[in-house]
This record gives structure tokens, sequence and C-alpha cells, in this order.
């Protein structure tokens, strides 16, 4: 296959080795060659939705292949049940099986970012395929790009996807116009009725006075008095209690909005429709209510009440999830996805402790909040961390384990926690306190990132030899000081670092390991 010059070829086999950094960069520098930088945004999202698809695409049409060449099941005949077989395979070994097959068999997705021409991306999938599953088409024609779909003949088809800027076209962002009311009365009935909004008017005691036939179509009833009075009846009591005689009344505009409200409307399959509603009590009484469908049953667990009550809700349990869970919860909803998948990348563990702090909670218990002199040390910690563009993965007692894309950031991260303990210590030295000194370690390599755990209780976490191998280097690591693997030094030292400074690479034994580990300390240069 034909490649640009010049060129470097990402090779892709598995969606869980996360490769969006890479490719992020190299993205942006292709846009900024273009002068569209400002399209860095919608155009990962196009990138994101079109490498997804294609991968996906790969791995369904080798597992099919495969099936057929292992248990002689032919796809015109069998094609349901092979269909079964591979969405089994997934949901129980994930891409695991599907790569390493891709792996053996020189299969693989590769893209490519020329350097030159109004070529932004070129990607190459070793099957025939389609973008019919593709959600980004028409954003592509929003952004005047161009996508180019074309065979490529061999022993083995594959399918070349060009994505292109169109010359003869430019994306204008520029500022907006003033609607005048004619303008405005004419969207609002557009979005009315493509959004199937409904509208209710209430009394002041609660009585439906009136409401719109797209109210009984949301909910499937045909408008006739019958379906009015289903309808009616299936209207929760709290919604009464918390709007009709509470908000709208007690308030002193009577305005409310986003309030989240679930109808199950009998004798129609047990039909279960939630509504986000808002609306006004006028000036004689009447309540008006806006009223538009956020879910059907399939969406069950979405709950009720006040949308402004759930963002305070979150606002207090916000900080009890992990910062890289909430990242990437955040990535997942912006590229349409319903869960956080796994990954498998390299990255830097760093594991901090501090010594002693057992003992130290025995002997000062009654002199001093313990718990305020934990925050205190961890605050410090886990800014270290967010400064280097760390996640803090968890909190275990007086330790902490975080996680870095770059290792040379864990090193100043850890650096910057050092100099910040000393700083403590100094205060609490003057104060004829007891000092608290940490010790650091830090290793470097492939990890799993991935959800561990139950329905009811989740973690997405790193699990791996990397993460127990930084925690035992940070057991054998001297209060004070920083340790960390070969393999983290080796890592950082190309990318010429010149402030950092390794010690002597020495052998330590450590728990679980048959062979010795290599490690070094490392400061930096004053």
């Amino acid at each position: 296959m034909n490649q640009p010059a010049n060129a470097q070829v990402i090779q892709v086999t598995s969606l869980e080795r996360t490769l969006w950094s890479n490719l992020s960069r190299q993205l942006d520098e292709t846009l900024k060659r273009m002068d569209i930088a400002q399209l860095a945004s919608p155009t990962m999202l196009i990138l994101h939705d079109l490498i997804d698809t294609a991968v996906r695409q790969m791995h369904r049409k080798l597992f099919l292949v495969l099936a057929e060449e292992d248990f002689g099941m032919g796809l015109e005949t069998h094609a349901n049940y092979l269909e079964e077989l591979y969405a089994a395979e997934v949901a129980e070994h994930g891409a695991q099986n599907i790569e390493r097959y891709c792996q053996q068999h020189g299969y693989h997705v590769g893209i490519v970012f020329p350097d030159s021409g109004n070529t932004l991306v070129e990607i190459t999938i070793p099957i025939e395929c389609t973008l019919q599953q593709s959600n980004s088409l028409q954003l592509v024609q929003a952004l005047a790009y161009q996508l180019d779909i074309s065979a490529i003949p061999g022993e083995r088809p594959a399918t070349r996807i060009t994505l292109k800027r169109q010359a003869d076209k430019q994306t204008i962002l520029h500022m907006g116009s003033l609607m005048d009311d004619v303008s405005s009365l004419n969207s609002m009935k557009l979005i009315y009725e493509q959004l199937g909004y409904g509208i209710i008017l209430f009394s002041s005691v609660g009585q439906v006075l009136s409401l719109s036939r797209s109210m009984l179509a949301s909910v499937k009833l045909p408008a006739n008095e019958d379906s009015i009075d289903i309808f009616c009846r299936a209207i929760p009591f709290n919604f009464y209690n918390d709007i009709i005689w509470g908000l709208a009344l007690a308030g002193q505009r009577g305005n409310f909005e986003n309030y989240r409200i679930r109808m199950r409307i009998s004798g129609v399959e047990n039909q279960s429709v939630l509504f986000n509603v808002s609306g006004f009590r006028d000036d004689k009484g009447v309540i008006h209510s806006l009223w538009q469908v956020v879910s059907l049953a399939e969406d069950a667990n979405l709950s009720e009440g006040s949308i402004i009550s759930e963002a305070r809700i979150h606002k207090i349990t916000r900080n009890y999830v992990p910062q890289l869970v909430e990242e990437k919860a955040r990535e997942a909803v912006r590229l349409g996805k319903e869960k956080i998948g796994n990954e498998e990348r390299s990255v830097a563990i760093l594991f901090c402790d501090i010594v002693g702090f057992t003992s130290y909670v025995e002997a000062n218990a009654s002199s001093e909040s313990i718990i305020n002199t934990l925050n205190t040390i961890l605050r410090r910690v886990s800014s270290s961390v967010k400064r280097y563009n760390g996640f803090i993965d968890k909190f275990m007692g007086d330790s902490v384990m975080a996680i870095f894309n770059h290792p040379a950031d864990a090193v100043y991260a850890a650096l910057d926690m050092q100099s910040h303990s000393a700083d403590i210590n100094t205060l609490r030295s003057r104060a004829g306190q007891d000092t608290l000194r940490l010790r650091i370690g830090i290793h470097w390599g492939e990890v799993v990132i991935g959800n561990v755990g139950t329905a009811e209780r989740l973690d997405w976490t790193a699990i791996g030899d990397v993460v127990n191998t930084a925690s035992r280097i940070e057991k054998n690591c001297d209060p004070g000081s920083i340790l960390v693997s070969q393999g983290l030094r080796d890592a950082v030292v190309p990318m010429h670092h010149p402030r950092l400074k390794f010690g002597r690479v020495f052998q330590i034994q450590v728990k679980g390991k048959r062979e010795a580990l290599s490690v070094c300390h490392i400061e930096m240069d004053a």
C-alpha cells in the first residue's frame, strides 16, 4: 500500500490501547499547518469516530472469518449464531483475544498524518468495509471536510479512508446576529414540533385545565377524553407536592426549572417516561408547564426531582470520585459512549507514603488534630500531582497512588512533594512538633486501567505488575528520598531534562520478585 512520504504510520490493533493523546498531538500539528487550529475539538471527534468504527469492523470481520475457519460455520447459514458468539466474546474477554490474532497475523488499522497537501489523515483498514456505522458524517460536511472511501485490491482486500479539507470551501466562524420577534417565534415553533415538547396548564389547586396533543403522543396515547383521564391520573403525587403546591406557589414569581418526573402509564405495556418540566405561575394563578421527554423505560436509573438538587449533590460527592474517573467519564460522554472502557497504556505509577504516621497517631492523638495534619500533607501532595498533569488514583490512609502519562512529570511532581514536605517540617520543627517525612517510589511501564468491582461498587483503576513494583520500590525508599526504577530512568533520560539528576543504579530485592530490581535515587540541581 502506498503511504505518504515522510509520514509515520500509527498501527492500531485495539481500542483498549490508548493512543488518543498521540493522535491528538499529531492532529493539532496538521491543523496548525492548515491554519485551522480552532477546529481541533470537532475534528478529533470525527477522527475518534472513524478509528472506533474501523477497529470494531476489523475485529468483527476477523472474528467471523476465524470462527468460519475453526468451526466450519458458513457466514450465510450461521450468521445470527456467529453474531451472538461475537457479542459473547467481546462481553467476556473484551478485545484481548481478537487483538492477539491481529498481532499474530499482521492485521492493523494504519493511521497516517501527511505533512503536506489538503489531507488531514489517511486511515487504512485491512478488510473491505463501509462507514454506515459512523456517526460523524454530518459533522464532516459542517466543517467543510471531504471523506473519501476507496477499495485497495490485493490478496488481502483493504479499505482506505481519507479525510480532506475541501480546497474550494472555507469554514467561516463569525459572530451571529440578533433575531427579530417573528424569527424567534418561528424558531421556537420548530423546536417545539421537532423535539416533541408538550404543554400542561394547571390550576393553583392542581387541577389539569388543559394539555397539548403532543403530551398524549409522548406516552403513546390517542387524542381523546379517555386518554386525558388516563394521563391525568398518572401524574405522580410528588409532582403536585413539589411543584404545584411548592415551588409554583411558594416562590415569589412562581418560576420553576428542570424538574424531572417519571410517569408510568397503566395499560400501555408498562410504559414509563421521564420528563423534564419547567414553567411558571401567571398573575391569575394558572401554572403553565413545558414538558420534555428525557428518556423511556430503558433508562429507568435516571433520577427524579430537581436537577438543581442533583447538581448540589454532585458538588458534594465529586471530591470523592477519582479525578481520572471524572475526566474519562466526560470524555466518554463527549464521544457518545455509555461507559468507560478498559485501556492498556504505558504510565508512571507513583506511590507516596508518610513515614511512621501510624506511630505518630498513637503518640499525638490527644495533642493535635490527626485528620487536619494528614489532610495538610495530602493536600500538598495532591497539588503537586495536579501541577504536573497527574491524577490521584486513590488515597490509602496515609499513602497516595498517582498516575502520570509522562515519566518526567511524575519525577517533577515527586520533587515538588518533597520540597513542600521540607517546608511543612520546618514549620512543625519551630512549633516543637514531630517532623513527618515522605518516601516516594515511581515505576514506568504498561498497565491495564479498567473497571474493577461489581455493578454496586466500581473502581476504574490501574492494575498489573507495574503498580505492584512501584509500591515495592516506595517501601524500599529512605525517608525524604525519591527512588525510581531504571525503567523510568531510561524513559526520562532520552527526553533531555537537564534539571534532573539521577544517582547511580543499584539493585534491591523486593517482595514477590525473584530477580533483583534495578533502581536509583533522583534529585534536582539547585
